[in-house]
């Protein structure tokens, strides 16, 4: 055999293995695209992730308006993307191809400079704008409906606008001091609008924010107590201890970006001057507790929860403050690690959280007699929101009693009705009463030791 002969052999072979190993990519392929979609279809499907703290798109149900619309079309993409088979493990290799090719943004998040996560704010469209202003609108109704209750609203920056400094050069960012100008200035007189932004940017050099979730830390919440005394009627005092109560942190932007890179650490903060008690009880869990904190929580993912165990639609906290101020908190979950610091200065403290609360506000405000009410929200979720003006909306009767008006006293604290006023017969001193016994102290124990 001469040797053009064996280059043509050789030849013809190099192609036969080729075409092989084609044939055997292409079969992989299949199998993977083909055989984890099967896989993704028979599976049960997630209702949550624990990753990103958040619901799971579910599969839609096929409606005529759905299909006319797209928004069937555009549900069944959102379930496919969320229940698809090693979701989190794919969205990790995506990030870390992305950041090789030296990419700063990863699924809706930009990261910047010393490792911060910072998620992109949202930019309403006028539909949600619309929505929006009917939110405040139903704040100043409600304002100038309980004229003689101290109200105010509290709206906090998010990472992106407070450490812009930090962000990848020219990343695009929706300006939120802008929006803060704007909301206020559809405030009515009756509102007080405390400014967040000024106290925060003064301490942007400090851990104002987690770098791998959306909320702020213990010490940015500090601050903007501190930026809300004046507003609150309150002396607040800058005496705290702080305890780490985990350094082992990873929130929600580290799990929906992918990028693993650092983790963060929680405080709380127990006041030096206050010696006040109090019992909690939330809509999930009727018996009573005397912590704030739910150390539970710091061995899921979702550390944050460790403050009241999460969001609730209604959270109730009774002190023996010789305060009778009684306050109301429409909030998203910014408030959780906020309202530790007004514990000493209300007899009441009612947690609503609007997203999850469809019982009767203004049951609600006259059984317990509330003096103060308190919009705090951030930027992002503020935007973003669409059930304040639901919560707020005005009754045809607000003096009948119902059984879903006894249904609002979520609380349990033995209220008793005066004249639409209430006295809180609970002695928070009587530890029997808690689950936590001899935890009932001043300085929540169950945390700072």
């Amino acid at each position: 055999m001469d040797y053009e002969e064996r280059q043509r052999r050789l030849e013809k072979f190099k192609k036969k293995r080729y075409r092989w190993v084609c044939y055997l990519l292409s079969i992989v392929f299949v199998f993977v695209i083909f055989g984890f979609s099967i896989v993704s279809l028979i599976k049960p499907d997630k209702k949550t992730s624990e990753q990103e703290n958040r619901n799971l798109q579910q599969f839609p149900s096929m409606t005529l308006t759905g299909i006319k619309d797209k928004t069937w079309m555009d549900d069944l993409e959102d379930y496919t993307a969320d229940q698809f088979v090693l979701r989190d493990a794919w969205v990790s290799l995506k990030t870390t191809c992305d950041r090789l090719q030296g990419k700063k943004e990863f699924n809706g998040n930009y990261l910047g400079d010393d490792g911060y996560l910072m998620q992109i704010p949202t930019d309403p469209d006028e539909k949600q704008e619309a929505l929006i202003e009917d939110n405040v609108n139903a704040m100043n109704d409600f304002a100038e409906r309980y004229s003689d209750v101290n109200t105010s609203v509290l709206i906090a920056p998010n990472a992106v606008w407070t450490l812009s400094d930090k962000l990848p050069s020219g990343a695009p960012v929706r300006d939120q001091e802008e929006d803060s100008a704007w909301i206020e200035g559809m405030l009515s007189a009756n509102i007080n609008y405390i400014d967040a932004f000024t106290a925060l940017k003064e301490h942007k050099s400090e851990a104002l924010y987690y770098k791998t979730d959306h909320h702020w830390t213990t010490l940015g919440a500090k601050y903007a107590y501190l930026a809300a005394a004046d507003a609150l009627e309150i002396e607040a005092t800058d005496k705290f201890d702080e305890y780490v109560v985990t350094a082992d942190f990873q929130g929600t932007l580290s799990s929906n970006s992918g990028y693993h890179g650092q983790k963060d650490t929680i405080e709380v903060f127990a006041s030096r001057d206050s010696d006040v008690s109090y019992l909690v009880t939330d809509s999930d869990d009727q018996s009573k507790r005397a912590t704030l904190y739910d150390l539970d929580a710091l061995d899921t993912k979702n550390k944050y929860e460790v403050f009241f165990g999460g969001n609730h639609s209604l959270v109730d906290i009774v002190t023996n403050s010789e305060s009778d101020k009684v306050l109301v908190v429409f909030k998203d979950s910014y408030a959780n690690s906020f309202v530790p610091f007004l514990i000493p200065y209300y007899s009441e403290i009612i947690m609503v959280d609007p997203r999850y609360y469809y019982d009767n506000i203004d049951t609600l405000m006259d059984s317990h007699g509330v003096t103060d009410v308190l919009f705090l929200y951030n930027m992002d979720t503020f935007l973003g929101d669409n059930s304040i003006a639901d919560v707020l909306a005005a009754t045809a009767d607000t003096t009948e009693t119902t059984d879903d008006a006894e249904a609002v006293d979520l609380e349990d604290t033995d209220a008793t009705e005066t004249d639409g006023t209430s006295e809180n017969t609970v002695d928070v001193n009587d530890t029997a009463a808690t689950t936590e016994g001899d935890a009932a102290v001043t300085t929540d124990k169950a945390v700072t030791e």
